[in-house]
């Protein structure tokens, strides 16, 4: 029997499924071009950190002008103090990192956890197209990791769709020791370019002092948003009864009921959401939770407050 999961609804990937998300997101396409028009015509605050500038000219200095700013080679040559002017980059680089570890190769209902990562992947996207970022993306899982370089917004976005496909097509059920989210997370840190904006989107299993600290590197130039991917049973407590599970390929039964459960299932639980809500908190990155067990879309509009 083929234990491949290759055509199976909310567990295998398919490129055409992330492209349909678009027309899901349409109605938000010319809202994001208002927005983008206003951005380069100046009428409204943009917040580029890093290197999100651009050296346009320099100027005789005035009082009150960042010293920091000084053109130190012009004022050598006339003698006279003279400051670089800046263009902010209206082009912005925008990262798609994906953890497929293998803890999200799972879902009690509706999709598998790495299902719909990629569908948040492909919200987070599209949505990033409509305001003419340079898309490109991070793709990690058990065997193997994929980069997409920051490119025109449809080559870099499908280049992304094609690579998460591809790596969902594994041997089920996956070999539950490859945790990758630090690795995932230092490779992010060594490509990442300051400036840009990065949709991390995991399952947080893994997440350990490491990951606080190259998380900290990140973030002091980028702005991080952090998608919680979960399956319900992950966050809520589980009824009474026996259940049975894979471990190393072998069928394990164990009981949850009254003190057995309470004693491990639900501080387990409760740790690891507090330890992803220390680390997002402390480093001031907006936290979106998104349930594998309901559609995707309704879940993105209610976080964006749309």
């Amino acid at each position: 029997m083929d234990d491949r999961a290759d055509n199976v609804p909310g567990i295998n990937i398919k490129v055409d499924d992330l492209v349909r998300v678009r027309g899901q997101l349409s109605g938000l396409a010319l809202a994001a071009s208002k927005r983008r028009a206003r951005y380069r015509s100046g009428t409204r605050e943009v917040r580029v950190r890093g290197r999100g500038m651009e050296y346009e000219e320099s100027r005789a200095y005035v009082y009150g002008d960042d010293v920091r700013t000084m053109d130190w080679r012009v004022m050598a040559r006339t003698g006279e103090a003279h400051t670089k002017i800046f263009a902010e980059e209206k082009e912005r680089r925008f990262l798609v990192a994906v953890d497929l570890s293998s803890s999200m190769f799972f879902g009690t209902r509706f999709s598998f956890k790495s299902w719909a990562a990629a569908q948040v992947a492909a919200h987070a996207g599209w949505l990033a197209s409509f305001t003419g970022d340079r898309i490109g993306g991070l793709i990690v899982s058990p065997a193997a990791h994929h980069e997409v370089r920051p490119g025109k917004t449809r080559a870099g976005l499908l280049g992304v769709f094609h690579h998460l496909a591809e790596m969902s097509k594994i041997n089920l059920p996956p070999d539950m020791t490859h945790n990758r989210l630090n690795f995932l997370l230092g490779e992010l840190n060594r490509v990442v370019k300051p400036g840009s904006i990065i949709a991390l989107i995991t399952d947080f299993i893994g997440l350990d002092e490491q990951s606080l600290e190259i998380l900290s590197s990140v973030v002091k130039h980028n702005d991080v948003n952090a998608y919680w991917i979960h399956d319900d049973t992950e966050i809520n407590t589980w009824p009474e009864g026996h259940y049975q599970v894979l471990v190393d390929h072998q069928k394990v039964g164990f009981d949850l009921s009254g003190s057995a459960r309470d004693a491990w299932l639900s501080q387990w639980q409760q740790e690891h959401r507090n330890r992803i809500e220390t680390l997002t908190s402390g480093l001031n990155i907006p936290l979106l939770p998104v349930s594998c067990n309901y559609a995707i879309t309704p879940q993105i509009l209610k976080n964006m407050n749309i």
